[in-house]
């Protein structure tokens, strides 16, 4: 039974889920102690899932849903389809995703996060899989994480040192990292041999790493930049993506 224009719960309204929530739809019955607990209990897990990932809320609407194909993405639509169909078996599987193009603004950090999004949707509501404390998926800015990096040597701090070394561990550990942009920021052989870490250590052990990058591989190979021995691991079971286009950036723009 349908329940209406009315909202079972509170929360629906800025639920990530809402347009195709059963319980909102009136799909599936509202569970027995509705009367006395009128808490959703999916919206919990999946703002809980949500937070622990790190994704900019800028992102928060990043969604199936919501991505559009345009001409500058068109000829990908059957590959994106594919891998939204088969998000988890992607994950499961270790597969990787680069989406790279020099052109800013292409949509590269949307799509990536929309892939990791409908992984985090389809999973968060099975207990085996999420336990509310550790992250199904990691959004990672790269060029701020190459910074942290530095700031051991610099800063010197104790506790911040430990702050960077709980990250990493769970950047090595996590179902689906999201490396945004990289190659980006001042590299030393120090973020270097970390990143040859993190990526070595995701590959060995089958985790998924999906990366975007506004430098072409043959760039990110040179030895000023992540060189070839990462990059030959980074790209190791891995679909690369040239996704070009049009500045999307501007779309938001108002010149007056």
């Amino acid at each position: 039974m349908s329940h209406g224009t009315k909202e079972p719960y509170a929360t629906c309204s800025g639920c990530i889920v809402k347009d195709w929530c059963g319980r909102k739809n009136g799909k599936v019955p509202l569970p027995t102690d509705y009367s006395v607990n009128p808490e959703c209990s999916g919206y919990i897990l999946l703002e809980q899932a949500f937070k622990l990932s790190n994704i900019p809320t800028e992102y928060s609407k990043a969604i199936r849903e919501n991505f559009k194909f345009d001409n500058d993405n068109i000829k990908y639509r059957e590959h994106f389809n594919d891998i939204l169909n088969t998000i988890t078996e992607q994950v499961d599987r270790g597969n990787n995703i680069g989406l790279i193009h020099p052109q800013k603004g292409t949509g590269k950090t949307y799509t990536a996060i929309t892939f990791a999004m409908e992984y985090l949707i389809n999973n968060t509501l099975k207990p085996d899989r999420f336990d509310f404390e550790k992250p199904l998926i990691l959004y990672v800015k790269y060029g701020a994480w190459a910074n942290e990096l530095r700031q051991v040597y610099q800063l010197n701090d104790e506790d911040y040192s430990s702050k960077v070394l709980r990250n990493m561990e769970r950047m090595q550990s996590v179902p689906l990292l999201i490396l945004d942009d990289i190659g980006s920021g001042r590299l030393t052989n120090y973020v270097r041999d970390l990143t040859y870490n993190l990526i070595d250590y995701r590959k060995e052990n089958k985790l998924s790493t999906f990366f975007t990058s506004n430098f072409g591989i043959s760039q990110l190979e040179k030895a000023d930049c992540l060189g070839d021995i990462i990059i030959s691991r980074l790209l190791y079971n891995t679909t690369i993506f040239q996704l070009g286009g049009h500045d999307r950036r501007r779309n938001k723009t108002l010149i007056l």
